[in-house]
């Protein structure tokens, strides 16, 4: 019988602990602390928007850099409201074989983060700064240039003869006229080969014309582009947690000064009565366990001295018998 009641206290002790020390999640990642260290208290300030209807606890304590750990004492939530406000927003780009500078994007949108409320905003931001990088010839240069009849044993290309060939286009002394004639420059592109495209043509005028496909290779640059700006984040109408934390020498100590504090104060709001009950639930929690420990404590010295009391009459009375 002692030992199924020694049990049944070990179970409960168990359970009341484990509701006492339940741990809650604290959703300010972004916390403003202030430390005072002549009051020994830190009071911490959440960052995250806190939606009112939500279930939000702080940490029941907080440790600081030197390993000190203080204990919610009391905790509200307030109003936080936020107006526009400028914020600098940055991002680099890295482009690989760009031809000419004019190719890269003049703007890119970037996505900001409010780290106060946690909401993203999406803003074109400006090129900041642009550095040019490795250079280098890449194939992939082509164009058409048409060749007209000069006569029988020549093409005429702007004011130079091209000798006639049947096979191949003679053009390694007229690059330069290529070049210019589709406007390029000569210090960007280079031409490399030549090859006919089809059979000889009547064009306009009547003269025989003739296609080729022009190839070579084209100078490209890598470009590191930093765009940056300031960008404005919207104005927010939300709520914070203000938590106070102040150093114990234990855990019950401080739930139970931080639950008298709080119960016998009467200028919080309902969301302060919230935080009030979460505190002083805790010292009653712990103090109902002491006192039903110690009462089972009782019970079964009691039902020992009884069970012990019992056995000697058994023994009397059968010593009367014989």
């Amino acid at each position: 019988m002692l030992k199924k009641l020694l049990f049944l206290l070990a179970v409960i002790v168990c359970v009341f602990q484990g509701e006492s020390y339940e741990k809650h999640i604290w959703a300010a990642e972004y916390p403003e602390i202030k430390v005072d260290t002549q009051k020994s208290e830190v009071i911490i300030r959440s960052q995250i928007a806190i939606d009112e209807n939500d279930n939000y606890i702080p940490d029941e304590s907080y440790t600081d850099q030197d390993g000190k750990e203080f204990w919610l004492k009391e905790w509200h939530i307030e109003p936080l409201y936020l107006p526009e406000r400028k914020e600098w927003a940055v991002q680099t780009v890295d482009y690989k074989e760009v031809e000419w500078a004019a190719q890269i994007p003049e703007q890119t949108p970037i996505t900001i983060k409010d780290k106060v409320t946690g909401q993203t905003v999406k803003r074109d931001i400006p090129i900041y700064q642009m550095e040019p990088g490795n250079e280098q010839w890449v194939p992939g240069f082509s164009f058409t240039a048409v060749f007209h009849s000069y006569d029988a044993d020549y093409y005429q290309l702007g004011g130079k003869k091209i000798p006639f060939d049947n096979q191949k286009p003679q053009i390694k002394d007229c690059y330069t006229e290529l070049l210019n004639e589709i406007q390029v420059d000569p210090e960007k592109y280079r031409i490399t080969d030549a090859a006919w495209e089809g059979d000889p043509y009547i064009g306009d005028g009547g003269v025989i014309c003739r296609n080729a496909l022009v190839t070579g290779e084209k100078k490209v640059s890598d470009y590191h582009v930093t765009y940056g700006g300031e960008a404005i984040l919207p104005s927010f109408q939300g709520n914070q947690c203000v938590a106070v934390y102040r150093g114990f020498n234990s855990v019950t100590d401080g739930w139970d000064q931080a639950g008298e504090h709080l119960v016998n104060s009467g200028d919080f709001t309902g969301n302060d009565k919230k935080g009030s009950w979460v505190i002083f639930r805790r010292s009653v929690v712990v103090t109902f366990s002491i006192l039903l420990i110690i009462g089972l404590i009782v019970l079964a010295i009691s039902l020992k001295r009884r069970l012990k009391h019992i056995k000697k009459r058994k023994e009397i009375d059968h010593e009367e018998l014989y």
